[in-house]
């Protein structure tokens, strides 16, 4: 983490002087060491978050995807001019109460869905149309969710 804090400082100073390369680079431990220290970050949790850094790009790689395809979805609809709007609820399997929140907010970032209440392990969705509530039983976000779980807890994928 002290090294992705160093690279954020040079980004942000756009100099590679001695006087600069020093202060970010004692900046960078010193908040490390903050991090250590005070919010309960470990080796342990910066080498799971490592493990867990191409799968989160991926996640939000396909979260753009799915915008995207979504925008597109919406714009037919806005030309048809034909809602069917539906409210829905979902279970998810999802274990850890960040992977949950981290879905119901992917959702309402997908245009023509909003994530109306999460509650425990259900999420209630409203939709513009009755095949965008269908499409939240196989949503592949989830499944990339679940896949970093796994990860996290070290069990095979």
């Amino acid at each position: 983490m002290a090294i992705l804090l160093f690279v954020f400082w040079i980004m942000l100073s756009g100099r590679l002087e001695a006087d600069v390369l020093i202060s970010g680079a004692v900046s960078a431990l010193a908040i490390w060491g903050f991090m250590i220290c005070f919010t309960g970050w470990s080796i342990k949790k910066e080498k799971q978050a490592l493990i867990l850094l191409p799968s989160v790009i991926a996640y939000f790689l396909r979260l753009f995807i799915e915008i995207f395809k979504a925008n597109i979805g919406v714009l037919k609809i806005i030309v048809n001019g034909k809602t069917d709007p539906y409210i829905r609820t979902i279970q998810t399997p999802l274990k850890t109460r960040m992977a949950r929140v981290l879905l119901a907010n992917s959702i309402t970032l997908t245009p023509g869905t909003v994530t109306i209440q999460l509650d425990g392990d259900k999420l209630t969705v409203h939709c513009l149309t009755r095949e965008m509530a269908e499409g939240l039983t196989d949503f592949i976000l989830e499944k990339k969710l679940i896949e970093m779980e796994e990860k996290a807890n070290g069990k095979r994928v």
